[in-house]
């Protein structure tokens, strides 16, 4: 007789199908579980109108009611003047302003008289002032008959003196003497030399050209001599042309 196995190999099929029938089972039971999970939605008030429509059982009878909703009300603004005055809109056209019409300039220029006139003083600047800026060895006198009874003299080659102004001429006084010496005069870009020595003790002066109404500098040197003097600076303004009637 021929030998059996004790177990007979033809149950593993029925086996087989019946397992993955319960594993069929049991992951179908999952699915549906896992679905019903994720259909679960949380309601959330929200600001939408909602309208529930009730379905009536016989056709055609349908009545929608209005359920109440979480709509917020509504901001109250409070008037302000803007919103309380009304916006007219009007054609572009319509709203055009009427041009000014415009005077040419010769219309208004009236004639102006040329012929100059005496010139006018416009400052004086004392040997004190503050306007002067002294470089060197300048010492102060008191001197009888100068500008304000005081003189500015250098007794050192080199002193220098500067001064700014507006106008359109200068007039510098000085004592002139005996043993005087000689200052250079630099006003702009122009050099001039003045010699203030004289047989006799008197006081003098020396006026610039005529300059162009506007900011001017002047420097003066003390060039050769035993000293020079400086008494006072005036600025004169020249008459221009002026507009007359």
């Amino acid at each position: 007789m021929d030998n059996k196995p004790v177990f007979d190999r033809t149950l593993f099929i029925p086996i087989i199908i019946g397992v993955c029938s319960v594993l069929g089972i049991c992951l179908v039971l999952l699915v549906g579980r896992l679905n019903a999970a994720r259909g679960e939605v949380q309601n959330e008030a929200t600001q939408t109108p909602i309208r529930y429509q009730y379905l009536g059982t016989e056709p055609a009878i349908v009545f929608p009611t209005d359920a109440p909703t979480l709509t917020a009300l509504p901001e109250t603004i409070a008037p302000t003047d803007d919103l309380l005055k009304p916006t007219l809109v009007f054609p572009t056209a319509t709203l055009r302003p009427k041009s000014t019409p415009t005077i040419p300039t010769r219309a208004i220029i009236t004639p102006v008289s040329l012929t100059p006139t005496v010139g006018s003083l416009n400052v004086i600047y004392d040997d004190g002032d503050f306007k002067f800026l002294y470089t060197g060895d300048w010492h102060q006198n008191t001197v009888s008959g100068t500008y304000q009874s005081t003189l500015h003299i250098s007794s050192t080659i080199g002193d220098s003196v500067q001064l700014s102004f507006v106008g359109q001429k200068i007039r510098i006084a000085y004592q002139a003497g005996p043993s005087l010496g000689t200052i250079a005069l630099r006003l702009d870009g122009a050099d001039f030399v003045l010699d203030q020595s004289s047989a006799d003790t008197v006081l003098s002066r020396w006026e610039s050209p005529v300059l162009v109404l506007s900011s001017h500098s002047i420097t003066i040197t003390h060039v050769s001599g035993g000293s020079i003097n400086l008494d006072s600076i005036a600025v004169i303004d020249l008459a221009t042309p002026t507009p007359t009637p």
